[in-house]
C-alpha cells in the first residue's frame, strides 16, 4: 500500500481484521485497528474512547456469541475512507443480553501507511 492510496480492497481488508478481533476479543489487534484518538457515539449516546473499547474486551464485558457482518457501502477521499457496515449479532453487554442487527458508520484514515478507526457511530436496527 503506497502512502496515499486506499482502495475499496484496504477497507474491506481492514474491516474485515476489525471484525474477527471484536468477535474474539483480540485487544493487540484492536489496539492496532483503532487510533489513539478515536471518538465514537453509542445507541445510548455515550462517548466511546479507545481506551474504554480495550477495556471492554479486557474485562470481557463485551461478548459476541454470534456474528456477521456485510459492508454496506464504501467511500474514498484521499488517506480518509468512510463505511458503512451492517452487523447481526447475538451476545452481552455488561451481562445484558443483545440480539439484533447493528449499523456501523466507520471513519477509517491512513497513519503511516495502516488504515485506522478515528470515528465512529452505530445503532441498533429495528
Amino acid at each position: 500500500m503506497n502512502h496515499t492510496e486506499i482502495t475499496r480492497e484496504h477497507v474491506v481488508e481492514a474491516e474485515n481484521k476489525l471484525f474477527s478481533a471484536q468477535r474474539v476479543s483480540n485487544v493487540d489487534l484492536l489496539d492496532q485497528l483503532l487510533h489513539d484518538d478515536l471518538i465514537a457515539v453509542s445507541p445510548t449516546g455515550q462517548i466511546v474512547t479507545k481506551e474504554i473499547d480495550l477495556n471492554s474486551h479486557k474485562a470481557k464485558t463485551m461478548i459476541i456469541e454470534e456474528a456477521s457482518t456485510e459492508i454496506d457501502d464504501i467511500k474514498i477521499s484521499g488517506d480518509t475512507a468512510l463505511s458503512i457496515v451492517t452487523m447481526t449479532a447475538k451476545g452481552k453487554m455488561m451481562e445484558t443480553p443483545i440480539e439484533g442487527k447493528f449499523r456501523y458508520f466507520r471513519v477509517w484514515k491512513r497513519f503511516d501507511g495502516t488504515l485506522k478507526v478515528i470515528g465512529a457511530s452505530f445503532m441498533q436496527l429495528p
